[in-house]
């Protein structure tokens, strides 16, 4: 992952404390909350306004939602724009991320085993409509299901309906639907997968895509390719026996040229059976492709939605939707959201700084350069943890390394907190970001978390003395510890921290965290290379002692198992971990899964075969509006401005 580039010198970093402290830029406060309610018998009238306007960079290529959703048609204007149009059975809570319905009546029935399938229902809500009148019922979601996997659609449809696992979903009556597994899914492949899939109208699409559907690849293919395929192991099984056969036997001698013969015939017909593989697949595949090409040019004009928003389209230059009268899951405060689109995010605060747009949205938020403009009021300027965070990875196949005493000694060693203000970061002590409240075992910490600096020093060096470590020289708070010496009286090896090198002139976490590890007496050198060394000693060549990584973590936190899967490059086993993650991926159930993913982050920080470092900022411009919360995970423009729950500011 690219590594945080928000270096503005140390007085940004001290104005951007003082920012974080008050939750704002200079005068006015960013993201101020909603005031809670009022003791007055007359109750406050609700903010309006006729609309909110938004700032989008590049252009807007409007697709229908078999491309949106698909890598075809997919980009962060269009996602901005079209991707609240249609109805999801659950969504993730903002700015918490609480797994709650959405167009569902409740929450979905365990998933139980039914002969070859594994099965769940869900109850859907009964009062909603999409904007044609027509209910929405169970046949929707089935439609759109169904439709997504025939099709094999890829992107967000593969996510969310997921082919590997789902096999097909039914209509049990109007308003409960019934999903069909191949295999027993997980949390990750039911609740934050086809749960959390958008649901398109049937009785609008089922005929438009017929056309589309015949394209598809006949039946018969996919069941050939399997026995084909078959055939081919089978005849590669019987040539491997005929070469142990053969490595047995005289040369020359008639039963080796006979055998050598049958080689050669077998050989013949494998040959012949993956050509036919290969011609199968290559017709199979080509006709897939075909029907997609057809599915994604359909005219999606007039198509009902179900969201909080509807398209009214082009107007003056911008595209505008307009607020769902019948406001089926939040009521907005704004009649319309208006996209504005500008060729770069400089141009784009021009519009802000004129009034013309009330927040800049962009991946990732508004650049480096953009945001270190002079912004003043009533410009503001929103800072948000995102879900980018550094860590330090540690290769336990070193011997020097494999202590968990001396891990965890290290962790206290490294003060994140100055590392966050160095680097224009918030220091991160949990294997899960901030904000993704859910999943976060806040026991599961960095053993010195929020101790002074001197109380951290002084926890790491007890732990390295409890666990048998002494030095020539013992660190003291006056001077600084040399010769740490292992406990087996072995002095401690000399151990590289790779990171990515940022550029010169440009402050480096490998550096940063050599001089702090040097206070303890230990060799510790930091060594800044180009991130594709970086990445190919860590992931390929395992030539690594450790190293400062960064990854972008998911909402659903199963890349704390995958990370320590069998053969991992962190040269990490844990028998507990390993069944805490097996439980983990066995289970439907999201009360256990959160559960298992507690013990998981409790048995990384004692044995701390990676350590938290800091998360990353990003940055939004905006006026005129706030949000009924203070922060939110990867920000406003993370959350393509949630224009449902924005509201006019005074």
């Amino acid at each position: 992952m690219p590594e945080v580039n928000r270096v503005r010198g140390w007085a940004a970093a001290a104005l951007l404390i003082l920012l974080l402290v008050s939750c704002g830029p200079k005068a006015a406060p960013a993201l101020t909350p909603t005031p809670g309610p009022s003791p007055a018998p007359t109750a406050t009238p609700v903010p309006h306004a006729a609309a909110i306007r938004f700032a989008l960079i590049g252009a807007l290529n409007p697709a229908n939602v078999w491309a949106l959703f698909d890598a075809e048609g997919y980009s962060y204007n269009t996602y901005a724009v079209m991707s609240g149009y249609y109805p999801r059975l659950y969504q993730l809570s903002i700015p918490d991320r609480n797994f709650e319905p959405m167009a569902a009546g409740g929450m979905p029935s365990p998933v139980e085993q039914e002969g070859n399938f594994y099965t769940a229902t869900v109850p859907l809500r009964s009062d909603l409509t999409w904007t044609d009148g027509s209910p929405f019922t169970a046949e929707d979601v089935a439609f759109t299901v169904n439709t997504a996997l025939s099709f094999q659609l890829g992107f967000d449809w593969h996510d969310f309906y997921d082919p590997d696992y789902l096999d097909h979903a039914e209509a049990a009556d109007a308003h409960t639907v019934k999903f069909y597994f191949k295999k027993q899914p997980n949390v990750g492949v039911w609740q934050y997968g086809a749960l959390q899939g958008p649901i398109v109208q049937k009785a609008y699409w089922s005929s438009k895509l017929s056309a589309a559907a015949a394209l598809l690849p006949s039946s018969e293919l996919l069941p050939q390719i399997a026995s084909l395929t078959s055939q081919a192991a089978q005849t590669q099984s019987e040539i491997n026996e005929l070469y142990a056969t053969l490595a047995t036997l005289a040369n020359p001698s008639t039963t080796y040229l006979e055998t050598t013969n049958d080689i050669k015939g077998q050989q013949d017909i494998l040959n012949q059976t993956n050509t036919a593989i290969s011609k199968a697949q290559s017709q199979y595949d080509t006709a897939l492709d075909a029907a997609r090409q057809s599915l994604y040019a359909l005219d999606g004009q007039g198509e009902p939605t179900l969201g909080d928003w509807m398209p009214a389209g082009p107007e003056n230059g911008a595209w505008v939707n307009t607020v769902n009268p019948a406001h089926p899951f939040n009521v907005p405060h704004f009649d319309r959201s208006a996209y504005v689109l500008f060729s770069d995010q400089t141009s784009a605060l021009a519009a802000l700084e004129n009034d013309q747009v009330d927040l800049i949205l962009s991946p990732g938020g508004i650049a480096q350069d953009v945001a270190s403009q002079k912004i003043v009021p009533p410009l503001q300027l929103a800072d948000n943890r995102t879900s980018s965070v550094s860590f330090i990875r540690i290769n336990s196949a070193n011997a020097a390394l494999a202590d968990p005493a001396f891990r965890q000694a290290l962790s206290c060693m490294i003060d994140n907190v100055s590392l966050g203000r160095y680097f224009m970061a918030l220091p991160q002590d949990t294997f899960v970001p901030a904000g993704n409240q859910p999943w976060i075992n806040s026991a599961a910490t960095n053993p010195c978390q929020g101790q002074a600096e001197s109380d951290r020093r002084k926890h790491a060096a007890d732990l390295l003395k409890a666990a048998g470590y002494t030095w020539q020289k013992e660190p003291t708070e006056e001077q600084a510890g040399q010769g740490l010496m292992r406990p087996d009286g072995m002095p401690f090896p000399k151990i590289t921290l790779l990171s990515a090198d940022r550029g010169e002139n440009l402050p480096n976490v490998a550096e940063a965290i050599e001089q702090m590890a040097g206070d303890f007496g230990i060799p510790l050198i930091g060594s800044p290379e180009s991130a594709q060394d970086v990445r190919y000693k860590v992931f390929s060549g395992g030539d690594y002692d450790m190293a400062a990584l960064d990854w972008q973590l998911s909402a659903y936190p199963s890349y704390l198992c995958d990370w320590f899967k069998d053969g991992n490059s962190f040269g990490y086993q844990s028998d507990q971990l390993q069944s805490a993650c097996a439980a983990l991926n066995a289970t439907s159930d999201l009360s256990a899964a959160q559960k298992d993913v507690d013990q998981i982050q409790s048995i990384l920080a004692h044995d701390l075969p990676l350590i938290p470092l800091y998360a990353s900022l990003t940055d939004d411009a905006y006026r005129n509006i706030k949000y009924p919360f203070r922060s939110v995970l990867d920000g406003l423009s993370g959350v393509y401005g949630a224009p449902s729950l924005a509201i006019p500011a005074p």
